[in-house]
C-alpha cells in the first residue's frame, strides 16, 4: 500500500443552542423576569483516528474534550450501534467482543447536538509493520521550502497504518504529523518513523536540505486574467533562475475578500470583484524582486476543470452504476444507471449557479461516451434543466418550448470528446418562451441529463466529464475546441 500526505479534515463537533431559563415572582407588583443563561455543549472533540483497529478481547478508554468551558453540564453519553461486535461504558471505554465493525457515538447528555463518532473494527489479528520505505524519487529539499513525503509500508495492508514523525535534527530540518519535511537550514537532516502498533518498528532516513536559490527576475506569464467564483487557480510565473527557491516567495493580495491566496500560493476566488496580487522575494539587501498580476472574478464565468475540487453530483436520488471523480486524472467518470431497456445519466452542480448572460452567454460540457456508444444509441436525449432560487421567474428546460428540449443543446466533436452546448441568446429557458434575464442570477439546480443511452449486453465502459464553462461567445468556445482537438 502507498500512502500519500494529504490534507486531511475532520472533526467530531456537536452543534446545540443555549437554554434560558425564566422564573417569576408570585407577586404581583414584582413582574420583572430573572433570565439565567445556561452554555450547553457545542462541541466533543474525540482523541483519535476515526477509523480504530482494536483486537478480540482488548479494550481502549478514549480520551475527549467538552467545550466550551464554561458549558454547565459536560456529561457525555456514549453508545455503540453493535454491541455484539464492540461494548462502550459510561466513561468511554471500548471492548472488543468480537470480529466485525460498529460505530461508537458521543453525544451531550443534554441539548440537542450533533454526533460524534468512531469507526470501530474488530479482528481477530493484528497485522504490525515490519518495514517503511520512502517513495520519493529525491530526498532533498529547499531551506524554506517543503518536501512532503510518501512511502509504502510492509506489509501493504498493517492493521494500524498510522506512522509518528520526528526530527532528529530540528536544526536542519523540521516534521509535521502528516510527514511533511520543512528545511531550515542546510545540511544533512535525519527524520525518525515509528509504527504505532504495540511493536513499534523504528526508522530513520537522511535528507538532504540544500541552501537557497536567490530569484534573480519574476513575472507572472498573464498580467491579468479572469476567476470563476470559488475557483482555485494556480499562477504560472517565469522565474530566473529557473531553480531559484520559490518557497521564499511572500504573497498579498489588495483585497482577500475577493482573492484569497492560500498556503500554497494558489488564488482562490472568494466573491466578485477586483484584486492585484503581488509576489515579493526581499532577501534585505535593499533589492526585492517582486512581480504583480491583476484579477477579475467575473459575475457568470464558470471554469470546471475537475483538476482542484469537484462539485458536480448524481442529482436527487438518481443512482449511476458508478460515480468517480478522478482528481489526478482531472475528470468525473461515470457508468449511467438504469433506463428501462437503456442508460441513463443525471449530473447536477453543487449550490447552483450565478449565471450573467449579459457576459458569459454559451453553457459547455465536454464529454467523451465509450467507442461507438454513442453514435448507437439512435434514440439518445438530452436536457438542460435550470431551476430554483430565490425571485426566479424564468426557470425551465433549456429549449423547452421545442420538444420539451430534447436535444435543445448544440452537439460538436472535440477529438475523441463531444462538446454539448447552449446559447442563452438563441434559445428560450421553459415553456413560456422567456429568455434568460440579462443581469446576474442565481440558480439553485443546474442539471444535465442524458437517456435512452444504448449500451449492448454486458458492454462496459464510462463516461468520461473533462470540463464544464461557461465562454463569452460562441467564437471564444470554437476556438477551444479547436485548439484542443488538435491535442488528441
Amino acid at each position: 500500500m502507498t500512502y500519500k500526505n494529504i490534507l486531511q479534515k475532520g472533526a467530531f463537533a456537536a452543534l446545540m443552542t443555549a437554554g434560558l431559563v425564566m422564573t417569576v415572582s408570585c407577586n404581583d407588583d414584582d413582574v420583572s423576569p430573572v433570565l439565567e443563561e445556561r452554555v450547553l455543549v457545542k462541541e466533543i472533540n474525540l482523541e483519535v483516528t476515526p477509523e480504530l483497529p482494536l483486537l478480540i478481547g482488548t479494550d481502549t478508554l478514549i480520551k475527549y474534550t467538552v467545550g466550551p468551558d464554561e458549558a454547565f453540564n459536560k456529561e457525555v453519553v456514549w453508545k455503540s450501534t453493535v454491541p455484539d461486535v464492540a461494548t462502550v461504558d459510561a466513561k468511554g471505554r471500548i471492548t472488543a467482543v468480537k470480529a466485525g465493525s460498529t460505530v461508537i457515538s458521543a453525544k451531550p447528555a443534554v441539548g440537542y447536538s450533533a454526533t460524534s463518532t468512531i469507526n470501530v473494527k474488530v479482528v481477530n489479528e493484528i497485522i504490525h509493520i515490519t518495514d517503511i520505505n520512502l517513495t520519493n524519487e529525491d530526498l532533498e529539499v529547499f531551506v524554506t521550502s517543503t518536501l512532503p513525503l510518501t512511502w509504502q509500508t510492509s506489509p501493504a495492508d498493517p492493521t494500524y497504518p498510522g506512522l509518528i514523525w520526528k526530527s532528529l535534527t530540528p536544526d536542519k530540518a523540521t516534521v509535521n504529523e502528516k510527514g511533511e519535511v520543512k528545511g531550515i537550514a542546510e545540511g544533512k537532516a535525519r527524520i525518525q518513523v515509528t509504527a504505532t502498533d504495540d511493536k513499534h518498528f523504528t526508522k530513520e532516513f537522511e535528507i538532504k536540505v540544500k541552501p537557497i536559490i536567490y530569484i534573480e527576475s519574476m513575472e507572472f506569464v498573464k498580467e491579468a486574467d479572469k476567476l470563476a467564483l470559488g475557483e482555485t487557480y494556480t499562477p504560472q510565473m517565469n522565474v530566473t533562475p529557473i531553480d531559484a527557491t520559490l518557497s521564499y516567495i511572500v504573497w498579498e493580495s489588495s483585497k482577500p475578500d475577493v482573492v484569497e491566496i492560500d498556503e500554497k500560493g494558489r488564488f482562490v476566488a472568494k466573491a466578485y470583484g477586483n484584486a492585484v496580487i503581488t509576489a515579493l522575494a526581499d532577501y534585505g539587501d535593499g533589492k526585492p524582486v517582486k512581480a504583480t498580476m491583476s484579477v477579475n472574478v467575473s459575475e457568470g464565468l464558470m471554469n470546471d476543470q475537475f483538476t482542484v475540487e469537484n462539485i458536480w453530483q448524481p442529482f436527487g436520488n438518481f443512482t449511476h452504476r458508478e460515480f468517480e471523480w478522478m482528481e489526478n486524472d482531472g475528470v468525473l467518470r461515470i457508468f449511467p444507471g438504469e433506463d428501462k431497456t437503456y442508460k441513463a445519466v443525471r449530473i447536477c452542480r453543487n449550490g447552483g449557479f450565478g449565471f450573467n448572460v449579459t457576459n458569459y452567454p454559451i453553457l459547455a460540457f465536454k464529454m467523451k461516451f465509450p467507442e461507438n456508444v454513442f453514435e448507437a444509441s439512435t434514440s439518445i436525449e438530452w436536457y438542460l434543466d435550470i431551476w430554483g432560487g430565490s425571485g426566479i421567474t424564468v426557470a425551465g428546460k433549456y429549449g423547452e418550448d421545442t420538444d420539451k428540449g430534447k436535444n435543445a443543446m448544440t452537439v460538436v466533436d472535440c477529438g475523441e470528446y463531444k462538446v454539448f452546448y447552449a446559447d442563452f441568446t438563441k434559445k428560450f429557458l421553459g415553456k413560456n418562451q422567456q429568455y434568460m434575464p440579462t443581469s446576474l442570477t442565481k440558480y439553485d439546480t443546474v442539471e444535465l441529463q442524458f437517456w435512452k443511452i444504448w449500451y449492448e449486453a454486458n458492454e462496459t465502459g464510462s463516461i468520461y466529464v473533462d470540463w464544464i464553462k461557461t465562454f463569452e461567445s460562441e467564437q471564444e468556445l470554437k476556438d477551444l475546441i479547436k485548439n484542443e482537438s488538435g491535442k488528441q
